[in-house]
């Protein structure tokens, strides 16, 4: 669209105003483009191109003034919503993937604290050759799935070593109920998974809740509750250690895994997990 000018008035708050429409133009423009080039290799251009539409303002119209810009900013972005959404949707997108994959170059340097911490209760089965580590919270619905796959992982190969890390993000009761499986950790680490899966598989949302499905799976509850208090330091600091870990290796959600040198975010499969599995052995 081409716009004869008269912007002898206020040229100082026009010009901005006529850069902003032209880079809302040129992200909705650019969106579109890359989003074709994108559907085409995935043969699915059809359902996601982004059609950009006219605002319906006569290509001749005089702009005299700040109104003026305004008017066509209104009616472009009253045109195109879907344009605007999409642009600012793929630029969001694209920037937690970078932050990421950045995030994950951290990964071979805290490879200690991932795999061999002494305070993160771990599943080692005999013969083991290759380590998983779980970022889980147990208010976390895909984590209650996930718990399902993993332990179908392990039925599946013989040769898996889980980490569980706890990361409580979902407030208060997340990080009781962490808590409560850590101090099980400290004082029957024999116990925990057996109160991990069990936890997973139950609806409890409080510190009472937590220590009766304890009770449940026969571990002493009055040895869990002295625990807590005598070690609430040592317990805080763990799953602020555990925090810290995965903000510097890019974890943003639960859960969140990490097979040898590759965070992988979000729900899986056993499928896909035995993929990166196999990957990850053959490198190593």
């Amino acid at each position: 669209m081409f716009l004869k000018s008269n912007f002898g008035e206020k040229p100082s708050l026009v010009k901005p105003i006529i850069i902003a429409v032209a880079v809302i133009v040129l992200i909705g423009g650019a969106y579109a483009f890359f989003g074709k080039k994108s559907d085409e290799k995935n043969n699915k251009e059809d359902s996601n191109k982004i059609e950009l539409n006219s605002s319906g303002i006569d290509k001749d119209q005089r702009v005299r003034n700040v109104g003026d810009v305004e008017e066509v900013m209104a009616k472009w972005i009253d045109a195109n919503p879907q344009a605007i959404i999409a642009s600012v949707t793929n630029m969001q997108r694209k920037a937690m993937e970078d932050q990421t994959k950045n995030a994950q170059k951290n990964i071979g340097p805290k490879k200690d604290e991932l795999f061999n911490d002494s305070n993160s209760p771990a599943y080692s089965p005999s013969g083991y050759n290759i380590s998983i580590v779980e970022f889980f919270d147990y208010n976390c619905g895909y984590c209650k799935k996930t718990n399902e796959i993993i332990e179908a992982l392990i039925k599946s190969d013989a040769k898996v070593r889980v980490v569980y890390k706890e990361f409580p993000i979902l407030g208060p009761s997340s990080e009781e109920l962490s808590s409560i499986a850590i101090a099980v950790n400290i004082a029957e680490p024999a116990s925990y998974r057996k109160f991990h899966n069990a936890l997973m598989t139950s609806h409890a949302a409080s510190k009472a809740e937590a220590l009766q499905v304890a009770k449940n799976v026969g571990i002493n509850v009055a040895k869990i509750e002295a625990t807590l208090k005598s070690q609430k330091s040592k317990i805080d600091g763990i799953i602020n250690a555990n925090r810290t870990l995965g903000a510097s290796i890019g974890v943003q959600g639960t859960p969140g895994f990490v097979i040898g040198d590759e965070l992988i975010p979000g729900a899986s499969s056993v499928e896909a997990l035995q993929q990166k599995i196999n990957e990850h052995r053959k490198k190593d």
